[in-house]
C-alpha cells in the first residue's frame, strides 16, 4: 500500500484535461489504479432533479450498469445525493446504512457489489456539481481511509480549476464555432441575470465597460430600459439577438445556450444565456489603459488581451489574422515594457491590472 505515500502524479493529468476526455479517463484510470479500488467515476449531478444525474467519465463501470444507473439508480443514490449537499469535503460509505452528522444514507444497487465508496463534490453552478466516485468490493480500513481521504483531500483545488477549465473550453468552442470569433468576452446568466459563470479576467473587462453594473454575481444594465429589454429576450428565449449597440465601447448580445450544439454531457447551463461582448476596437477600455500605463502600441495592446485569453502564439496570431512571428516580437515588446521576464509574470501582471 505505499502508493498512497507521496506525490501519487494525478494532478499532472488534471492539469492537461480539461477538453480532452481521454486524459479524464486517464485520470479516472490512475486514481483507482493508486487507490487500490475496483471502479471510479465522474458523475454530473443535478442538485434539483436527482434523476437528471448521469455518468460523465467512469472506469471499470459496465455500459449495462451506466444505462441502469441513468434510467433508475440516479434517483436511489444517496450517498451522491448526500455529498452533493456538501461540497468540498471527503466522504466514505462503509456500510448499507450508514450515519452521517445525524443524516442516514442508504446504499443503493452498486456496480459490481462495490458497496464502499469514497466520494467529494465540486459545484459547477447553482443547479449542478461535478461528483468524483471511488467504489470497491472490499472494506477500507482505517489506515487506508485516512491516507485516501488525504489524497482526495490533496485533488479538490485542482479538481475544482479543471472543472471550471473544462467549462471555459467547451463553451468557449461552443461560441466560436456558433459566431465565428466575432466576441471578446462572455458570461453566462440565468433568468434573472444572476451571473452563474465567467472568467474573471472577462469580468474584470466587462465591469470597465460604462453601460453596465456587475455586483455581487449579478449582471445589470446601467439603463432601465435596456434591462427591461434584455429580460424581454429573456423571457421569449428565441436566438441570437442584439441587445445593446450604442454604447460608445462594446455591443452586447444575448444566445439561449439551448442554441449551442451538444456540450458533451457538460450540459451544467443548459438552461442559461450566454452574454457576448464585442468592443469598438478603438474605444475598449481596457486596450486604452494598457496603452496609457505602459506606452504599448494598439497592436501590441490587443495582443495582450488576447494573450490574457489564449497564451498559445498560434492561436492569438490565428485571432489577429497576423504571422507568428509577428506576434512573437509583439510579446517581446510587451514583456520588455511590462518590465516582466516570463509569460507567467506577464498573465499575472495583466489579470492584476485589470480587476483594479
Amino acid at each position: 500500500m505505499d502508493q498512497f505515500v507521496g506525490e501519487i502524479g494525478v494532478h499532472s493529468f488534471l492539469a492537461k484535461a480539461p477538453g480532452n476526455p481521454l486524459i479524464w479517463r486517464g485520470f479516472l484510470t490512475a486514481l483507482t489504479e493508486q487507490l487500490n479500488s475496483d471502479s471510479s467515476a465522474l458523475l454530473v449531478t443535478d442538485l434539483a432533479k436527482q434523476e437528471n444525474t448521469h455518468f460523465l467519465y467512469s472506469v471499470d463501470i459496465s455500459d449495462e450498469y451506466q444505462d441502469k444507473y441513468h434510467k433508475q439508480l440516479n434517483k436511489q443514490d444517496e450517498f451522491n445525493c448526500f455529498i452533493s449537499k456538501n461540497p468540498g469535503k471527503v466522504f466514505c460509505n462503509q456500510n448499507s446504512i450508514i450515519d452521517y452528522c445525524n443524516e442516514t444514507v442508504t446504499q443503493f444497487p452498486s456496480p459490481e457489489h462495490q458497496c464502499y465508496r469514497f466520494g467529494v463534490s465540486i459545484p459547477c453552478n447553482q443547479q449542478y456539481s461535478l461528483n468524483l466516485l471511488i467504489n470497491r468490493k472490499t472494506v477500507f480500513n482505517d489506515w487506508e481511509q485516512s491516507q485516501i481521504t488525504q489524497v482526495l483531500d490533496s485533488l479538490i483545488s485542482s479538481l475544482e480549476k479543471a472543472v471550471h477549465e473544462e467549462c471555459q473550453v467547451k463553451m468557449k468552442s461552443q461560441l466560436i464555432d456558433y459566431l465565428g470569433n466575432q466576441f471578446d468576452e462572455y458570461l453566462i446568466i440565468d433568468r434573472e441575470l444572476n451571473i452563474l459563470f465567467a472568467d474573471p479576467v472577462y469580468i474584470s473587462i466587462i465591469s470597465q465597460l460604462d453601460c453596465v453594473d456587475i455586483s455581487a454575481d449579478r449582471f445589470a444594465m446601467k439603463c432601465p430600459k435596456i434591462e427591461m429589454r434584455l429580460l424581454s429576450y429573456i423571457k421569449k428565449n428565441e436566438g441570437l439577438i442584439s441587445v445593446h449597440k450604442q454604447c460608445h465601447s462594446c455591443q452586447i448580445s444575448l444566445i439561449p445556450i439551448t442554441h449551442l450544439k451538444n456540450l458533451y454531457q457538460w450540459e451544467c447551463f443548459k438552461d442559461s444565456f450566454v452574454l457576448t461582448f464585442t468592443h469598438d476596437k478603438a474605444n475598449n477600455p481596457a486596450l486604452e489603459r494598457l496603452r496609457k500605463l505602459y506606452q504599448l502600441s494598439q497592436c501590441e495592446a490587443t495582443c495582450a488581451m488576447h494573450f490574457m485569453q489564449t497564451p498559445s502564439i498560434s492561436e492569438i496570431a490565428d485571432n489577429l489574422c497576423r504571422s507568428q512571428d509577428t506576434v512573437r516580437n509583439h510579446m517581446k515588446h510587451i514583456m520588455h515594457k511590462m518590465e516582466v521576464h516570463s509569460q507567467a509574470e506577464l498573465m499575472k501582471k495583466l489579470i492584476t491590472l485589470l480587476a483594479l
